[in-house]
């Protein structure tokens, strides 16, 4: 029992041990192989498979190692020669880009506050308003003067009547 099945030749202990009944040159069992696995950064193991196995595992992993992967960076695009040849040769500059003029032309503010005031007291403050959104949305008064107006709006709403006749009268 402590010889080989083929050849005759005496086991080793560890062989026996192992349930093996042929020696290392008559055997046509295969060696296992490992593969790494990283299911996290910092966490990796172990797996036995077989040499086949591990060959095609390192082909697809994206961490395995193997010689008919291209190479990546520095060594591949030989960027320290393409920087040096840039530097020596720079690439002509790209003209500025301009920007196009602003074409909205804005009414003067009094004028838009004073159509606006009157619109108020011939039809009320919610006329006034509708009339002082048409307006910017026409693009014919500004963002700024649009808030203007509106607060003006709001501070003739809360006056009183006499207090609007006195104010027409400045």
């Amino acid at each position: 029992m402590n010889k080989c099945k083929k050849c005759e030749v005496t086991l080793s202990n560890e062989r026996i041990h192992l349930g093996y009944t042929e020696c290392l040159d008559c055997s046509s069992t295969e060696k296992y192989a490992s593969h790494t696995i990283y299911p996290h950064k910092t966490g990796g193991y172990v797996q036995p498979v077989s040499s086949e196995k591990s060959d095609e595992l390192k082909r697809l992993d994206r961490r395995g190692i193997s010689s008919n992967r291209k190479a990546k960076g520095i060594f591949s695009d030989r960027s320290w020669d393409r920087w040096l040849k840039q530097y020596n040769n720079p690439p002509p500059s790209k003209p500025k880009r301009t920007p196009k003029p602003i074409t909205n032309i804005f009414i003067p503010y009094q004028q838009a506050i004073e159509t606006i005031v009157n619109k108020f007291n011939n039809y009320g403050y919610d006329a006034a308003c509708q009339l002082t959104q048409s307006l910017y949305s026409e693009d014919k008064i500004s963002l700024i003067h649009k808030s203007q107006i509106m607060n003006e709006l709001a501070g003739l709403q809360m006056m009183t009547t006499k207090q609007r006749r006195w104010m027409k009268k400045l």
